[in-house]
């Protein structure tokens, strides 16, 4: 595992990042919130847009130089929630899960919202059915504040449970 990294995603890695996205929105459907049409639609400027900006960072994770997982972390956009940063999009191929990888998603992303003096909290949704992301959100110290009841883009209706963990007063 030593070869295993992980380091925010450039710009110029729209493609790649592209490419994994939809074959994770395609395997597993009923786990993000983004549907594979939706993202199938974007631009190249939007898929370029996703991957950093001064309020998000879309990091990869690589065995050596190939990509086998993705995360994110974007700031709210409203006045309500400017300083909450969200958790997203995390998938990592199959045959690499298991393996205690999903620490690196939370140290990089907590990493970098704390390098992000504004936040005071980050919140990341769950499908109930997904127990292995509950079980990570638990570990880094995220409290279950709230659930409810969403249909997900395979069509399937579960509750989506909402974790938070809070960062400064």
């Amino acid at each position: 595992m030593d070869a295993i990294q992980i380091r925010p995603l450039r710009v110029s890695e729209w493609s790649a990042f592209k490419d994994f996205r939809l074959a994770a929105l395609k395997s597993a459907p009923g786990m993000f919130a983004t549907s594979f049409e939706e993202a199938s639609a974007r631009s190249p400027e939007a898929w370029q847009d996703v991957i950093a900006g001064p309020n998000h960072q879309v990091f990869g994770l690589f065995d050596g130089a190939q990509l086998i997982g993705i995360t994110g972390v974007f700031g709210g956009r409203g006045k309500s929630d400017d300083d909450t940063a969200f958790l997203v999009m995390s998938f990592i191929v199959p045959e690499y899960r298991r393996r205690g990888l999903s620490s690196m998603f939370y140290h990089a992303r907590l990493d970098w919202i704390r390098r992000h003096d504004k936040f005071k909290r980050t919140s990341v949704a769950v499908r109930a059915s997904n127990e292995a992301s509950q079980r990570a959100c638990r570990h880094f110290g995220f409290e279950c504040i709230g659930r409810a009841l969403r249909t997900w883009p395979d069509g399937t209706t579960e509750d989506e449970l909402v974790y938070e963990l809070q960062l400064k007063e």
